[in-house]
């Protein structure tokens, strides 16, 4: 939109230092149809070439957008806009050359020749096209838009990068097997991870080793409905007891770094001989036990008939597994090593699957290089078969969910900045326009006494009213727009007022410079040299 506002008055300029030309045609006999097919024809080339070149910018565009998205891995897809919004845009493309190319014409054909003629140079601060003004104040407009948008959404990707998230990332690593497919058994599967533990333990710089169903924030997620020892279970389908839920090793939660608040954590001695435990978060605690200790008290899942099976022995600190934005829900641990015998075949199927644990989690000393190679090499050494389905540190994996939004923010900054420019042009050349314009008028100020400094407070003075108009109409927008874009944001209001004047401060100094270059020309220009220009 932006973009077509400088063309509609580049169009609108150049209809205006054409229009003596324009009167002379009529005033030699030129029909009025044949100047317009002529306008008609240069607009319609103008803005094709123009849409055809848009073309290949939307094709670039797109290859730009899946490297923003997917910068560390290869993609195969490939780059190809969407045909209606390519449509969208070619066709408003193609209105605005043809709009503002005709529209000119037809006014100035329809002009009395001799009034054209006697009035073609001459040109007062009243005599402005408000038409051109008002472009550049919806330019603007637009441009405050974005950039407020651009500084809320980096805002809240800040916000989601600094949030506590109940673990810690640095020197951690993730690799995955799945001995399903390597062919293990559920009896073998204790008999593997002590075998797994003791390999990966030996790799020199690698300080300890555990081992889960999933990690956080790597998109996976487990969940049943619990029931609680005492308590009546809640209606069917309310989904009230929900909650979701991991199976851990011992060592789990002082590898990843999460607190232990109360009780202790899941440890060796929690085998198939000991009673169930479980290790709850506060969500679940304060969800379940409104207020109270969850420490001592029972639940089971499945069914209510299993409501005593888990004793809780420790809570955490809520920690985030399922995204940076997604509410933290209940949450419960299981040992690794317990095995739960139930009353149904399809329980105990159940409880076979969830005990194939394909996240194994290391913490080495420092960061070490030429890692993955040896992690590699010692689970082959365990079983050649069990391959290693991927390997990376718990920063990449943790970094991977904020991909989007970094995404989305690069391209909201570019679009302001772009918009900043292009409204920067649009308004020098409006200025600059008028400048040349009023050379006669400036000069007989200055003749008249005006100084220099005068002149150039004229020039800003015009250039700052059409940005000011143009900031009235864009906050209030702005705010509806933040709104809008709620949804989008993390821990930032939709009205930051800190943003929109940061914001307003770099609009206005782009105005600044954009004005400040016609302004100069305008005051130094000689007084006798602009009379004589009539």
């Amino acid at each position: 939109m932006i973009a077509c506002a400088n063309v509609a008055n580049l169009m609108l300029v150049r209809a205006t230092t054409r229009k003596q030309q324009t009167s002379i045609r009529a005033a030699l006999g030129a029909p009025r149809s044949r100047q317009i097919r002529q306008v008609l024809t240069e607009s319609t080339l103008l803005a094709l070439l123009g849409a055809v070149a848009g073309v290949g910018l939307a094709y670039g565009g797109t290859r730009l957008i899946l490297h923003l998205a997917f910068q560390k891995s290869y993609v195969p897809i490939q780059a190809s806009p969407s045909l209606p919004v390519l449509g969208f845009t070619f066709l408003v493309s193609m209105l605005t050359g043809v709009l503002f190319g005709v529209a000119p014409a037809w006014m100035t054909a329809n002009a009395d020749p001799a009034e054209a003629l006697r009035g073609a140079n001459r040109s007062t601060s009243q005599g402005s096209s408000w038409t051109q003004k008002s472009l550049v104040v919806l330019q603007a407009a637009l441009s405050l838009v974005l950039l407020c948008a651009a500084g809320l959404l980096m805002q809240s990707l800040r916000n989601m990068h600094n949030q506590h998230f109940g673990f810690e990332t640095e020197n951690r690593y993730l690799l995955h097997v799945d001995p399903q497919m390597a062919g293990y058994k559920p009896d073998q599967l204790d008999a593997l991870y002590r075998q797994l533990r003791a390999k990966l333990a030996a790799v020199p710089g690698v300080k300890q080793v555990s081992y889960s169903l999933y990690m956080p924030m790597e998109g996976n997620n487990w969940g049943e409905g619990v029931y609680l020892e005492g308590q009546a279970p809640p209606p069917p389908d309310s989904n009230e007891n929900e909650s979701s839920w991991v199976r851990v090793s011992d060592g789990y939660f002082d590898l990843i770094g999460t607190k232990i608040v109360e009780g202790r954590a899941i440890s060796e001695q929690d085998t198939q001989a000991t009673r169930p435990v479980a290790v709850v978060n506060r969500t679940f605690e304060s969800k379940f036990f409104k207020g109270e200790s969850a420490l001592g008290k029972h639940f089971g899942d499945l069914d209510a008939r299993y409501s005593g099976m888990f004793e809780i022995v420790g809570v955490t600190e809520d920690t985030h597994y399922r995204g940076p934005r997604r509410k933290i829900p209940p949450m419960f641990f299981l040992p690794a090593a317990q095995r739960m015998n139930y009353d149904q075949q399809q329980d105990n199927r159940f409880e076979d699957a969830n005990h194939y644990l394909d996240s194994v989690e290391l913490e080495t000393v420092g960061p070490l290089q030429g890692l993955e190679p040896q992690v590699r090499q010692a689970v082959g050494q365990v079983n050649p078969n069990l391959a290693v389905i991927d390997f990376s540190s718990f920063a990449e994996v943790v970094e991977a969910n904020f991909s989007q939004q970094e995404m989305i923010v690069k391209l909201t900054s570019l679009f302001g900045i772009l918009a900043l420019i292009l409204a920067s042009i649009g308004l020098y050349g409006v200025t600059a326009y008028s400048v040349e314009r009023r050379t006669s008028e400036i000069g007989i100020r200055m003749a008249l006494g005006a100084n220099r400094i005068n002149v150039l407070k004229l020039v800003l003075r015009g250039a700052f009213l059409q940005i000011g108009i143009g900031l009235l109409i864009g906050i209030p927008v702005t705010i509806l727009g933040g709104r809008a874009m709620a949804a989008q944001l993390f821990g930032v209001k939709p009205y930051d007022p800190n943003i929109l004047l940061l914001t307003t401060a770099v609009l206005s100094f782009a105005a600044l410079v954009a004005s400040v270059v016609p302004a100069r020309r305008a005051a130094s220009i000689e007084p006798m040299k602009a009379l004589r220009s009539e």
